[in-house]
């Protein structure tokens, strides 16, 4: 039987709808990327905004007429959404064979109790030349916005060695991009005794060519060991990517979402990180319209983006989550003033973005191929800063290491010319 996977949301999501598809497909059932070829339908959900609520209801009666199974934050959040499907919970991924032979038998499977499971024992699928490593879930805050949390929980951090073993895997298959995930890395290791910092400094033992990013950790624990992460950092196999969510510029703002520190914590996070990668790429998350936001609150974000200048923002207008504290405090803004703002916001991103991006212009170095580009013949590599370079090359170049010079920009990428494709060394993908 052929089936599909449908993956809302963030990278930790795309892993784990990642590791049940390649559980079905060791069970012998046929995947296709088509949906529409398809008998069985996993969609695997994202209850982080209103939006992506809304496009899970609306696949599920869009497919309604196959065999539908719904798993991811969503499910475990709101399950009573989805009454009469089965259904899997985060701590349940490992079941989903299980769960599928028992639909296909007429028994419909609930399973959002918690358990503790270690997905790095279970089998993923890579997107060469990537590979995705999850590290922890689940955070130590209660944001009152945040539905993320009522999902995943307190955070939980997978050892090291099972890490290293991971990314020695992926190094022989050779996947060059790692992706260290979770829900906050910043969070890693606190049940183990140890941090993110000593995490990565045990990345120098394993040798050969790599590229390690570092996914999302919120400042309010970051700020605690800023200075060792900078000095782990030190290292040829980590991008200089930094993604550091402050979602409000105003300390009004970051108090009732219950953020945990203060703009001045934030402006001082960021001086340490561009004092010592002042390259390095720095990408944040910004919620406009959130209910306590006044036109001075929302002021002082603009004046933070004015003054960091971002390499990558994310912005979001609020959404209301269920069973969250704000959804239960807080009167929406009206919706004309949350959309203004968040046009004021990419207009200044825009610029001050596309002025740091200037300082790239004639840069010459090396980069790694990640995908394809938009376009015919065009791909899309980072160097060692993590920046988004599009190269063009009717060559498949997909997973090289390319040198190339920038001659133009935007404010969200750079552009290069092609000079040179490196050599493999196959002898790099033994080294430990």
């Amino acid at each position: 039987m052929k089936f599909s996977v449908i993956t809302l949301g963030c990278t930790l999501n795309k892993a784990e709808g990642d590791i049940m598809k390649n559980i079905l497909i060791k069970k012998g059932y046929e995947y296709t990327e088509n949906p529409d070829e398809s008998e069985i339908l996993i969609i695997n959900t994202c209850t982080v905004k209103g939006p992506t609520e809304s496009k899970a209801i609306k696949l599920i009666n869009k497919y309604k007429d196959k065999k539908l199974i719904l798993a991811g934050c969503l499910v475990q959040h709101q399950p009573e959404l989805f009454k009469g499907y089965p259904l899997i919970g985060l701590d349940h991924i490992d079941e989903v064979d299980k769960v599928l032979e028992d639909y296909l038998n007429g028994k419909i499977d609930v399973l959002i109790d918690r358990k503790n499971i270690n997905k790095l024992l279970l089998p993923s699928v890579d997107q060469y030349p990537i590979k995705t490593i999850i590290l922890q879930e689940g955070c130590l805050w209660n944001c009152l916005y945040c539905a993320t949390k009522l999902a995943r929980g307190n955070a939980k951090s997978y050892p090291p060695e099972y890490i290293y073993k991971e990314l020695r895997d992926a190094k022989l298959k050779g996947l060059k991009i790692i992706y260290f995930t979770g829900t906050d890395l910043a969070t890693y290791g606190y049940d183990l005794n140890i941090d993110l910092a000593d995490l990565l400094f045990g990345l120098k033992d394993i040798k050969g060519e790599y590229y390690v990013r570092i996914g999302m950790a919120n400042p309010g624990i970051l700020n605690k060991f800023i200075d060792k992460l900078l000095e782990s950092y030190n290292n040829e196999n980590i991008f200089k990517f930094f993604h550091i969510p402050v979602q409000s510029g105003s300390n009004n703002v970051l108090k009732t979402m219950g953020r945990g520190y203060s703009i001045e914590d934030f402006y001082e996070l960021v001086e340490k990180i561009r004092k010592r990668y002042y390259e390095g790429t720095i990408a944040t998350d910004i919620i406009v319209g959130y209910p306590t936001e006044t036109e001075e609150d929302f002021r002082k974000t603009l004046e933070l983006v004015e003054n960091i200048k971002f390499d990558i923002i994310n912005i979001s207008k609020y959404w209301p989550r269920p069973k969250t504290l704000s959804y239960k405090l807080y009167k929406q803004l009206p919706g004309h003033i949350v959309k203004e703002r968040s046009r004021k916001l990419k207009i200044i991103f825009n610029k001050y973005a596309y002025e740091r991006n200037k300082e790239w212009l004639n840069w010459e170095g090396y980069a790694v191929v990640e995908s394809k580009g938009k376009y015919e013949n065009t791909w899309i590599a980072r160097n060692y800063a993590y920046k988004q370079i599009i190269v063009k090359s009717d060559k498949n170049i997909l997973g090289k290491t390319i040198k190339v010079k920038i001659n133009n920009i935007t404010p969200i990428d750079l552009r290069g010319e092609l000079l040179e494709i490196k050599e493999e060394n196959l002898l790099e993908k033994t080294l430990y």
